[in-house]
């Protein structure tokens, strides 16, 4: 059997999406030795710069603990480090490493391969689909919230 018992549930449709494009990342990454989380936290990082934990969560949508535990697992490889915060010197900002621009590097490669194939596999440009999900993300993220747009990688 191919589906759940509800075909039309959203949320375990999205979630069964969301587990499968994150294995063939997975796979897609391994030569550069990141997850597709990690990747995503360095990409973000190297969008906004030099950036401290709080916009960090707001930026991925993400909890304090899962990104604690991920970036703990930067600063130990020394893809990252953190620095003190231009505008209070109480916060920490973090920033990418140079070894950390290099498996940004490597990643990329594989990342735009498994890009591509599922741009192929959908046989649309995947440019339609951002607005459905954008749509998507803000239903889900409920009314009142302040729209943060797509991710940065």
């Amino acid at each position: 059997m191919n589906r759940s018992p509800d075909p039309r549930c959203l949320c375990a449709t999205v979630r069964r999406a969301g587990r499968l494009l994150n294995r063939r990342f997975e796979e897609a990454l391994r030569p550069a030795g990141v997850s597709p989380s990690q990747f995503e936290l360095m990409m973000t990082l190297r969008a906004a710069g030099a950036t401290d934990q709080a916009a960090l969560v707001r930026l991925l949508e993400t909890d304090q603990t899962t990104l604690s535990r991920n970036l703990k697992l930067l600063l130990d490889r020394r893809w990252i480090e953190t620095a003190q915060d231009e505008q209070d010197a109480r916060r920490r900002s973090y920033r990418i490493t140079r070894p950390g621009h290099e498996v940004l590097r490597k990643g990329l490669r594989g990342w735009k391969l498994a890009h591509g194939e599922m741009e192929e596999r959908l046989g649309a440009p995947i440019s339609e689909l951002w607005p459905l999900l954008d749509r998507v993300l803000q239903a889900a993220r409920g009314p009142g919230s302040s729209y943060l747009g797509r991710g940065s990688v």
